[in-house]
C-alpha cells in the first residue's frame, strides 16, 4: 500500500498473482487473467461477472477502479460506497467475458460538513451548553455547485426551581457549503425537507457528497496537473497564468507557482496564491537566466502533480531602477545632549528595472560643504549618519541594479536643531 496526498491506494504489482485470494484459473472463463491487488478486496467470480467485495470503515469513501492493461488509466466502477462498518460488494457485469483486468480500492478521506456553532445559535436563538446538529447533505446548489443540505439544530434548556421541566428548542436550517467546507449561505427552513441517511451523490468534476447516519462529508478529487501555463516578464517579475485540470475551479484552495533556475545558483523563486486564483507573480528575477516555472493546484484532500514546467529565460540586464520615491530626513533625538545626532533617513523600496536593486547609495549633505556617503544592500530601507546637528541637513537616494545605477531622489531636507 502506498499514501499519495492522503489517498491510500492499493496497486497491484507488475508480477501479481494471476489470481488472488485462492481463485485458480480453471474457475474462469478461457483467456480471462483478473489482477487484484493484494489486502482490501477480495474477489469471487460467477460465471461471466465477477464480484468484488470489501470491508469499510465509516467514514472514509471507497472507490473500486478498473483498468484494461495497467497502461490505460484508471476508471472508477459505476459507484463508490460511504464507509460505514459492514462490507460492501460490487458485481462487475461480463468482466471475465475476456481479456484481462485490473483493479484497485482507493480509500479517500472526507471532511466533515457542520454548521458553526456561532451560526447555529444565530438560527436557534439559544444555547444551552452546546447546540447539537444533524447534518443531512441533499446535493449540490444550482448556482454555486457547492453541497446544499439540511441542517436540524437542538439544544435544551433546564428550568429554574422546584418542579421546573427543561425546554428543548429546535430549528432546521437550509445551508450551502463550498468546496472547502465552508458556510456560504445558512438560512432557516420552514419547509420540511426529505433527507436520507445514507444519500450519496457525485457531480460532473468528481466531487462527491454523503451521508452517514446524522453526519454529512464531502470528499473532492485530488487536481490534476494545471495546464496552458504562461510566464511574461514584466519588469524583474515573472506574471504567470495558469488553467487548473481535473477538478472544478471553485474547489481549488491554493496554488503554488515555482521558477527553478537552470544550470544556475541563483535562488528558487515560488509564490503561493490562495482560493482559486489562476495568477500569481515570481519575483526577483536574475536576469538573462533560464527558468523552468510550474505549478501545483491543490484541494482539500492535498495537492496534485506539478504541471509541464515551462523553460523562460529572463531579459538582460538593461533597465536601471527608477529614482527612490518619498525619501525622508530626521533626527534620532530631537533634544540632543552632545555636539552630534544620528541623522535617519527612510525610504520605500524603489521600481527595480528588469533586474532586481542589489544596493542603495545615500548621500547626505550639509550646508557647511560636508558630504557623507553610505551604502546598504538592496533590501535595507533605513540608514544612519552620526553628524553635527547645527547646520542644515539633505539626503537624497539612489538604486543599483544589474544595469547599472539609476537616477537620484530629490533632496530630503532636515534643519538643524
Amino acid at each position: 500500500m502506498r499514501t499519495i496526498s492522503g489517498v491510500n491506494v492499493n496497486f497491484p504489482a507488475a508480477f501479481a498473482l494471476a489470481l488472488l485470494l485462492g481463485l485458480t484459473l480453471g474457475a474462469l472463463p478461457s483467456g480471462a487473467v483478473v489482477v487484484i491487488p493484494p489486502g482490501g478486496l477480495t474477489a469471487t467470480p460467477a460465471g461471466k461477472d465477477f464480484l468484488l467485495s470489501f470491508p469499510t470503515t465509516s467514514p472514509k469513501l471507497y472507490t473500486v477502479q478498473a483498468s484494461p492493461d495497467l497502461v490505460q488509466p484508471w476508471t472508477n466502477c459505476p459507484a463508490a460506497a460511504q464507509g460505514d462498518g459492514t462490507v460492501k460488494s460490487l458485481t462487475l457485469t461480463n468482466a471475465l467475458a475476456a481479456g484481462q483486468g485490473f483493479y484497485r480500492l482507493v480509500v479517500q478521506s472526507p471532511a466533515s460538513l457542520i454548521l458553526p456553532q456561532a451560526t447555529a445559535f444565530a438560527l436557534l436563538g439559544y444555547d444551552c451548553g452546546g447546540i447539537s446538529e444533524q447534518v443531512y447533505l441533499t446535493g449540490f446548489d444550482p448556482a454555486t455547485g457547492g453541497p446544499t443540505g439540511i441542517v436540524n439544530l437542538s439544544t435544551s434548556c433546564s428550568g429554574s426551581g422546584r418542579g421546573a421541566h427543561s425546554t428543548t428548542h429546535t430549528a432546521s436550517a437550509a445551508v450551502t457549503w463550498d468546496f472547502s467546507g465552508n458556510v456560504v449561505s445558512a438560512t432557516t427552513n420552514f419547509n420540511a425537507a426529505t433527507v436520507s441517511s445514507t444519500f450519496l451523490a457525485t457531480d460532473k468534476s468528481g466531487n462527491t457528497v454523503y451521508n452517514v447516519g446524522a453526519l454529512a462529508y464531502l470528499v473532492v478529487p485530488l487536481p490534476a496537473a494545471p495546464a496552458r501555463v504562461v510566464a511574461v516578464q514584466s519588469e524583474d517579475s515573472f506574471l504567470v497564468s495558469w488553467a487548473p485540470m481535473g477538478i472544478n475551479p471553485l474547489a481549488v484552495t491554493s496554488s503554488t507557482v515555482t521558477a527553478a533556475p537552470v544550470g544556475s545558483t541563483n535562488p528558487v523563486l515560488t509564490a503561493t496564491v490562495t482560493g482559486t486564483a489562476t495568477n500569481g507573480i515570481l519575483s526577483p528575477l536574475s536576469p538573462a537566466t533560464t527558468y523552468q516555472v510550474t505549478v501545483v493546484t491543490t484541494s482539500i484532500s492535498g495537492s496534485g502533480p506539478a504541471s509541464a514546467p515551462v523553460s523562460v529565460t529572463s531579459a538582460p540586464a538593461t533597465i536601471p531602477p527608477s529614482a527612490p520615491t518619498n525619501v525622508v530626513a530626521s533626527w534620532s533625538n530631537l533634544d540632543p545632549t552632545g555636539a552630534t545626532d544620528s541623522l535617519v533617513v527612510n525610504w520605500p523600496a524603489t521600481v527595480p528595472g528588469n533586474s532586481p536593486v542589489d544596493q542603495y547609495q545615500i548621500v547626505a549633505a550639509s550646508d557647511s560643504g560636508s558630504v557623507l556617503t553610505n551604502s546598504v544592500s538592496g533590501t535595507t530601507l533605513t540608514t544612519y549618519f552620526n553628524v553635527d546637528y547645527i547646520p542644515n541637513w539633505s539626503a537624497t537616494v539612489r538604486a543599483h541594479n544589474a544595469a547599472g545605477w539609476g537616477a537620484v531622489s530629490a533632496a530630503a531636507h532636515l534643519g538643524g536643531l
